[in-house]
């Protein structure tokens, strides 16, 4: 095999024992075969990606290419032809990561793994984003997810069960029971995305206490039994109609008090009405009654 030029690159043959594979991945043994009988039957097409180590035993470190070293080790070689890169430990890994993503279409488990092992080496999201070329928002969803251990969300994110924007929303979710009753009531169908949120709050509501003490009333019915997704759309339900009702009263109360304002301005047009509230001393009272009323149609 001859030297070379690749993408401004030098190709130079390196001995195979001289490489340490610094991050060994199991390969499966149909992928690693067909790769063994592609090199056989055309050559090696692409070389390896080295860079250079201070090592007792080996003199370069492995960056992408093992399935290709692996097989001209099994095809019987002892060179391989490689393109060294002037790069530290650090930048070799993630560039090994990235060429894993790009050269195939990896399985979103296996996607979240390489954004897990980049935010643990201190890349922040924007980083993360431009290496793998995702958004920072997909970036930054799928970290909290991750961060928070949400692997059931994650699993159905992965088998598209769900969008990604929802499993995060269902993960903000107090509790755990709460995330995985969210998740099978919408996998039934029961609910829609746009009802997740306000469905969140009420749950979120009633675990914090809000309505009273602090209590598990919306994880727990009669019987001590978990609720059901049917149950909490039955939960749901009964929030709108209670909500509704008080709209409805509201209504009712301000048409009302509206009405009230104008008979007590009409009668205040009348002299014999306004001379009786003064032999009487009362005068002051419409003031009163007016004032309530425009400070209740500033509450509004």
């Amino acid at each position: 095999m001859n030297q070379n030029s690749f993408n401004n690159h030098r190709i130079i043959l390196v001995d195979i024992k001289s490489i340490k594979i610094a991050n060994p991945r199991t390969r499966n043994k149909f992928i690693h075969n067909e790769i063994k009988e592609n090199i056989e039957k055309t050559g090696l097409r692409k070389p390896v990606s080295l860079r250079k180590i201070k090592d007792g035993e080996f003199e370069y470190a492995l960056i992408c290419g093992q399935g290709r070293l692996e097989a001209l080790i099994n095809l019987g070689e002892t060179k391989v032809p490689a393109i060294i890169k002037d790069v530290d430990e650090e930048d070799g890994y993630i560039m090994s990561l990235v060429e894993n993503i790009a050269r195939r279409n990896p399985r979103s488990a296996e996607l979240f793994e390489v954004v897990r092992d980049m935010k643990l080496r201190g890349l922040t999201d924007s980083v993360i984003s431009e290496h793998i070329g995702y958004s920072k928002d997909w970036v930054n969803n799928i970290t909290m997810l991750l961060s928070k251990g949400e692997k059931k969300l994650l699993s159905a994110v992965e088998n598209r069960k769900i969008p990604l924007y929802l499993a995060v929303e269902f993960a903000r979710s107090n509790t755990a029971e709460a995330q995985h009753l969210f998740l099978n009531a919408y996998e039934k169908g029961l609910i829609k995305s746009k009802d997740v949120i306000k469905i969140r709050n009420i749950l979120d509501q009633r675990s914090e206490g809000k309505k009273g003490s602090k209590n598990n009333e919306y994880i727990y019915n009669k019987g001590n039994k978990k609720i059901s997704p049917e149950e909490l759309v039955v939960l749901y339900q009964d929030n709108i109609d209670k909500h509704k009702s008080l709209h409805a009263k509201s209504e009712y109360i301000s048409q009302n008090l509206v009405l009230i304002k104008q008979i007590i301005q009409e009668l205040l047009q009348k002299k014999d009405f306004v001379s009786i509230l003064i032999t009487e001393n009362m005068d002051y009272i419409p003031t009163l009654i007016i004032d309530s009323i425009k400070n209740e149609e500033e509450l509004k």
